[in-house]
């Protein structure tokens, strides 16, 4: 995948480690510890250093150590705003005027794609891919979140599609499979992200509804929701 995505407005860059005391790892904490930019996690909001190590741990690339027999295909992104500042410095007695550009950068948001295994939640067919393309096909879930700050200003669609490409252009990662297909399940009390999905690619499979263990989401305790599920290929 590229270290680094660059739009006209942001500036992705990948995080493949984040150690206790890394800028990779104050990304991470910045977002796992804010509790609206968690609000729609099921991982809840991180209170502790320990809490958003564990939540890393579960989106970073699998360590060779701790590989895992079926391997785990996952790419994280820290998403920034990318600003150009221009400063004028005034140049001798007639002065002529120097122009420096910088690039200033602001954390708003993550953005994941983690491929799914016994853990992850089980769809009937008509909601994903048929059962005998499955065997081929890798399938990843999607997920973002992104600080209050930068609510309402397109920038999860903008990451979204440039996450896309990305991945595109990334066919080697993928290997063995040449067909990857991503899936977002979206909750009905979520319209925001509802309407995000709609300016993507993705297409709307149906809606879903779980019940199960009580889980905290959203401020509250449920046991039952309404999950829109989106979906489309990647590669294929």
């Amino acid at each position: 995948m590229d270290q680094t995505i660059s739009t006209s407005r942001l500036k992705l860059i990948l995080i493949t480690k984040a150690e206790r005391g890394s800028s990779e790892f104050a990304w991470l904490h910045e977002i796992y510890s804010n509790e609206q930019a968690t609000w729609w996690s099921i991982n809840g909001r991180s209170k502790s250093i320990e809490d958003t190590e564990r939540m890393a741990q579960g989106s970073l690339p699998a360590s060779e150590e701790g590989k895992e027999e079926t391997k785990s295909y996952r790419i994280l992104y820290a998403v920034h705003t990318a600003h150009d500042e221009t400063t004028s410095d005034v140049v001798n007695s007639q002065a002529q005027s120097l122009e420096s550009e910088t690039i200033s950068t602001e954390l708003i948001g993550l953005v994941s794609l983690k491929s799914t295994n016994s853990s992850s939640l089980a769809l009937p067919e008509h909601l994903t891919i048929p059962a005998d393309a499955a065997a081929t096909t890798l399938t990843v879930d999607l997920a973002y979140m992104f600080l209050p700050a930068a609510w309402g200003k397109g920038y999860a669609t903008e990451t979204l599609e440039a996450v896309f490409e990305g991945c595109r252009r990334a066919r080697s990662f993928w290997t063995p499979y040449s067909k990857v297909y991503v899936r977002a399940i979206v909750n009905e009390e979520n319209p925001a992200s509802m309407r995000v999905m709609h300016k993507t690619e993705m297409i709307e499979k149906g809606v879903y509804v779980w019940t199960g263990q009580p889980v905290f989401l959203a401020g509250k305790w449920v046991e039952r929701s309404s999950l829109h599920i989106y979906g489309m290929h990647l590669l294929e």
